[in-house]
């Protein structure tokens, strides 16, 4: 993949913000949801508030998995300009890969965000999980393109 720009730190932890708000705002308007359908409101210590919270983040996780697969990221990640790309072909990746990339996100959060960090100092900008992926996220600013191809768009 020649001629390409990584995603850096920052720019990643703007996209996970915005998808962390999207998802819990998803989540306080389904649960509100939920409490106006059944008509009564549970503690939220209860186990079908643990069922319903469960849920949400499990369906949360399907949803991820699947708009990294099939559109190259999520709303955050695009609202940022980037998308996810697999290393050899700078293509979309599959489901499985995706799968795979979401839960060794696991091994870059638990020691101490170190393989987070490690997009810093990768000359690549990958983080742990992307490495076990074999993914890279990538800029798609228009400011990346030259002229011409800016140009050519618009023709």
């Amino acid at each position: 993949m020649a001629n390409v720009q990584y995603a850096g730190f920052w720019r990643r932890m703007a996209a996970v913000a915005i998808d962390a708000v999207l998802v819990f705002t998803l989540m306080l308007f389904s649960l509100v949801a939920w409490i106006s359908v059944a008509g009564e409101a549970h503690a939220w210590d209860s186990t079908p508030m643990t069922v319903a919270f469960c849920g949400s983040l499990l369906a949360a996780l399907a949803v991820k998995i699947l708009l990294d697969a099939w559109l190259g990221g999520t709303p955050g990640l695009h609202l940022v300009d980037c998308r996810l790309a697999d290393t050899r072909s700078g293509g979309r990746i599959g489901a499985g890969r995706s799968a795979l990339r979401c839960l060794a996100t696991a091994l870059s959060v638990l020691p101490l965000l170190l393989g987070l960090f490690w997009i810093g100092w990768d000359s690549r900008k990958q983080s742990w999980h992307d490495k076990l992926a074999h993914t890279v996220v990538i800029r798609e600013d228009d400011a990346l393109r030259s002229l011409a191809e800016l140009a050519g768009e618009t023709s």
